[in-house]
């Protein structure tokens, strides 16, 4: 090039492409990346302005030089696409040509005109290369194409072995969409990990009623992450899937019912609220189910439905009336405070449950409204002064101050036995609900333990691995990390006998035997491979967690 101007050079390259003279102009061309990006540009800015069909042939040869900058490769891109749209004929002779392996661009380029005549030989491609990057080309253009023909022949590339093309697989039926596309996704996730992320990932990006069903169904999947990764994307899709999430209540499985409860809960839309009465009104039998749905009745604006929760007060499950009680005081009405001054007005067993369950639950509001009731005072101070928490006792008392209760904060405080000096256990808990971790809170402290509390698991991975509690609960389903996770991480530093783990779940979830897969159901084999020291379901009553703990440490 130092024997010949740019300007030479480009008056040359035109008169060649002008002339037809490809074979020169070929080898003119090959002296292109030896100069710089600008003048690279104004070469392609030159010869641009030839006859559509003559300079075609040499943008495409162009695509074989080695052309490092970025800005040159977009321009080139682009009058590639220019010149293509006008002389679709000249792309498909291009893409049927032998040199297409060194021109990949052309096939994007396809698909990114809609060339539907291209369709059956990029189909034929698929089958019959072998090139990842070839492949990938072709899988994208094919999507961008919408091509419904190729559909089941892009959805084998999910269990190919390249890592990039399962994702350009999945990520193109996503992109085609329609009950089979959509049907191929859901079908292919079968507890790899990383695929099936992927897999929910594009079905939420479909959003139509196809997908969100299929979405839907997957919240009964026996595989937790699988679960836990639905349940995140249902929540970050919001109002559009809740009348397909709504659907899911009619299933007769508990496990999916909870979920599914969780989901509505999490994305707060109103108009879930009868379909979750319907759940309440019929008393389940599993108390997993009713905890769920007073819990996403706590979530919920239901001002007009509160006077109903006020029943599971008196549920036989602690879980579940502490769960009634925080959606009673969400809900606060007129109406519903007079309902439960008639409940606690005897000054019976079940009343004193009721006001317990209130406090304990941190039901404020409810304790404001009721707090002047004597028959709800006289319960509110014993119980206060005696089986509540030292850090619930404190702040009532203090609100009761805040509120110019002096006297009957002073008839708790006399009333109030001193503590014991037991050490006990620091045992961390780790659940993503809060209302569990105030029961976990309650439970343990009255055992005579110091319970730490994470509602995330990370925090509690952190926590444990900088100083070692003697024991650890937690909740198998759970966002982000969910117990098994948890428990991998920890086996990294600690042995079982060093720090044993209590795995909370459904009964469910747990079979007796092995499941033939890691990330399925818990069962007795898998539980010891994990690290797991104990499994317990819920719910479970004191007298077996202490008995657990004992054995435990």
């Amino acid at each position: 090039m130092t024997k010949i101007s740019i300007s030479e050079f480009i008056d040359e390259l035109k008169f060649c492409i002008s002339q037809k003279d490809m074979v020169k102009a070929k080898a003119l061309l090959q002296f292109l990346p030896k100069i710089d990006p600008k003048n690279q540009i104004r070469t392609l800015y030159e010869i641009s302005k030839a006859e559509d069909r003559v300079v075609h042939p040499a943008l495409c040869y162009m695509l074989e030089l080695p052309i490092s900058d970025s800005g040159v490769k977009n321009r080139l891109h682009d009058l590639l696409l220019d010149k293509s749209c006008a002389c679709q004929d000249l792309l498909l002779e291009e893409l049927k040509a032998d040199t297409l392996d060194k021109r990949l661009p052309l096939i994007r380029i396809a698909g990114e005109l809609q060339v539907k005549e291209a369709i059956p030989l990029l189909s034929d491609y698929l089958s019959r290369k072998s090139d990842a990057d070839f492949l990938r080309e072709t899988i994208k253009a094919l999507s961008l194409m919408a091509s419904q023909t190729c559909i089941r022949a892009i959805a084998d590339f999910i269990f190919y072995g390249d890592e990039e093309l399962k994702q350009e697989a999945i990520f193109a039926l996503a992109e085609i969409g329609g009950p089979t596309a959509i049907h191929l996704l859901a079908e292919a996730i079968r507890g790899d990990n990383r695929t099936d992320q992927l897999i929910i990932e594009a079905l939420g990006e479909i959003q139509d009623q196809a997908a969100l069903q299929r979405l839907t169904q997957l919240l009964n999947s026996h595989y937790v992450d699988v679960r836990n990764w639905t349940i995140d994307k249902l929540i970050s899709i919001g109002d559009k899937a809740v009348p397909v999430v709504v659907e899911n209540l009619k299933e007769t499985d508990d496990d999916a019912l909870v979920h599914t409860l969780n989901v509505l809960g999490n994305i707060g839309d109103k108009s879930a609220i009868p379909a979750i009465q319907k759940i309440l009104f019929r008393r389940p039998d599993n108390a997993n189910v009713r905890f769920a749905a007073y819990e996403a009745m706590e979530r919920l604006p239901a001002a007009k439905a509160a006077i109903s929760l006020a029943t599971g007060l008196e549920d036989p499950e602690e879980q579940v009336r502490l769960a009634a009680a925080r959606a009673v005081d969400k809900n606060l009405s007129p109406i519903l405070a007079a309902g439960l001054k008639n409940m606690i007005a005897p000054g019976d067993d079940n009343a004193s449950q009721i006001v317990a369950t209130l406090i304990d639950a941190g039901a404020d509001k409810t304790f404001e409204n009721l707090i002047q009731e004597e028959s709800f005072s006289n319960i509110a101070i014993s119980h206060l002064a005696g089986k509540a928490h030292p850090d619930i006792r404190k702040h009532y008392l203090a609100l009761m101050q805040s509120q110019g209760h002096h006297e009957l904060a002073e008839k708790i405080l006399a009333a109030v036995a001193p503590e014991k000096e037991t050490r006990g256990l620091t045992i961390f808990v780790v659940d993503d609900s809060k209302m569990m971790l105030r029961i976990y809170k309650s439970k343990l402290h009255a055992m005579g333990h110091s319970p730490v509390l994470f509602d995330f698991p990370s925090r509690a991975i952190e926590a444990a691995l900088e100083e070692k509690p003697d024991l650890v609960i937690t909740d198998l389903n759970m966002p982000d990390i969910n117990g098994i996770q948890l428990t991998k991480e920890l086996r990294r530093k600690y042995t079982p006998a060093s720090l044993p783990i209590i795995m909370i779940t459904t009964q469910s979830d747990f079979v007796g035997q092995h499941s033939g897969h890691p990330n399925a159901r818990i069962d007795t084999e898998s539980m010891k491979g994990i690290g797991i020291s104990m499994v317990m379901h819920k719910p479970f009553d004191d007298a077996d967690l202490a008995a657990n703990i004992k054995q435990l440490t």
